[in-house]
């Protein structure tokens, strides 16, 4: 509104986009002896993107002439077996060992410049648990993983966004109101890591869990700016474009409680039987090798966050209700040696009551709300560059109110 205000050009999009997906997984297993049980299974997923986009100015004349109505598809294939061999070596120990192959395919087109990737990776499979009693579900669990993670198909399509602030080609936009343009030649990161949880089950379900994490990620992808001279614009414009970036570290430490608050905290619910509550707490640490400290995390991974919530069935009423408060810190991102991201803290809640109309019909009420009566708007960033300069994007959550009718056949 500022820039309409101000005497910006006002665009108008028009776009006919298409998104599908499949997948199918399964698993086989036989029986070999009283110790070992062989599995192998596998996990497919096809997913496809066509989009069709037209944006024009206020006089009806399109942005880019190039590239407006012209259809952008993106393809991302997925496949992934494994085989593994499950040893039972006593009542308390179990290992697991096998194999696993994952082999992912990307595919871009558009009218002249199609584009294909494919990365495949073939990794030992090993995983340990240890129960305390045999009779208990208590254990130590402890994995060697190792994984993709592909690309958003919408970061491959090849079709250039200007930036709505800058929409004469022949002029040189900035470096911090970027055109946007995919990469069809983006790699999957892949993952390697150790996992090691502890699970305690308490009284009436309940548990205590705490969970390890430490990974090595390659071909960690992120969104670079770089000033460039390109087919859709006179004079060169600064082009914003997902790209494998860097290698990267990551670890992290997960704590899990829920169960019968009378359970947990006896001396202050000894009489509430029905109210149950659940919180979490998770703090990360990473690094990007190609960026100098501080700050230099993934880009979205809060240092820590934080869940409490509770579930409380009304006594002599069919109705059940429960709510959730999350909270999320403030925290920098070093993006590029010059561009610093700044997220403000963010909280939400959301609260429901459940009652059911008979065995097979149910009727949820659901609100949600980002909670910001102090402090800046909920999750606002402001990106900052060294020499000064910055933009700032707040983001207000208005309430969300949900009711829904749930019938089981």
């Amino acid at each position: 509104f500022r820039n309409l205000r101000a005497g910006a050009t006002q665009l108008q999009t028009s776009a006919n986009n298409l998104d599908d997906a499949v997948t199918h997984a399964g698993k086989y297993s036989q029986l070999l002896g009283t110790a070992h049980t062989l599995t192998a299974g596998w996990d497919l997923e096809n997913r496809n993107r066509r989009e069709q986009r037209t944006t024009t100015d206020a006089r009806g004349q399109a942005l880019l002439p190039s590239f407006e109505g012209q259809p952008f598809e993106a393809q991302m294939q997925r496949q992934a077996y494994y085989i593994q061999d499950e040893w039972e070596l006593s009542p308390q120990w179990q290992l697991y060992l096998g194999l696993r192959n994952e082999r992912i395919a990307s595919e871009s087109t558009n009218a002249s410049n199609p584009v294909s990737n494919v990365s495949s990776v073939l990794s030992p499979l090993a995983h340990v648990t240890y129960k305390f009693d045999p009779k208990s579900r208590d254990m130590v669990r402890a994995s060697l993983t190792r994984s993709y993670k592909a690309p958003g198909l919408n970061a491959l399509l090849a079709r250039p966004v200007i930036n709505g602030a800058y929409t004469n080609t022949n002029l040189t936009n900035t470096y911090l109101a970027p055109d946007r343009l995919g990469n069809p030649a983006l790699r999957p990161e892949l993952a390697t890591g150790l996992d090691i949880a502890y699970e305690n089950y308490l009284t009436n379900d309940g548990i205590f869990s705490v969970g390890l994490f430490h990974r090595n990620l390659n071909n960690v992808v992120r969104n670079l700016t770089e000033l460039r001279q390109v087919s859709w614009a006179n004079a060169p414009r600064w082009i914003s474009q997902p790209q494998n970036f860097s290698d990267a570290v990551t670890s992290g430490v997960e704590f899990e409680l829920r169960g019968r608050a009378a359970d947990l905290m006896p001396q202050w619910f000894s009489q509430v039987k029905a109210l149950n509550i659940r919180s979490s707490l998770s703090i990360y640490r990473s690094r990007i090798a190609a960026l100098a400290g501080p700050d230099n995390r993934l880009d979205g991974q809060q240092p820590w966050s934080a869940n409490l919530g509770f579930d409380q069935r009304i006594s002599g009423l069919p109705l059940s209700v429960g709510g959730n408060l999350s909270l999320t810190p403030g925290y920098d991102t070093r993006q590029t040696p010059e561009l610093l991201l700044r997220r403000t803290i963010s909280r939400g809640l959301d609260v429901y009551a459940l009652m059911p109309l008979s065995p097979t019909v149910s009727f949820r009420a659901a609100a949600s709300a980002g909670v910001q009566q102090f402090g800046p708007p909920n999750g606002s960033t402001l990106n900052l560059l060294s020499n000064g300069d910055y933009t700032r994007n707040e983001r207000y959550a208005k309430p969300q109110l949900n009711l829904s009718l749930d019938m089981r056949l």
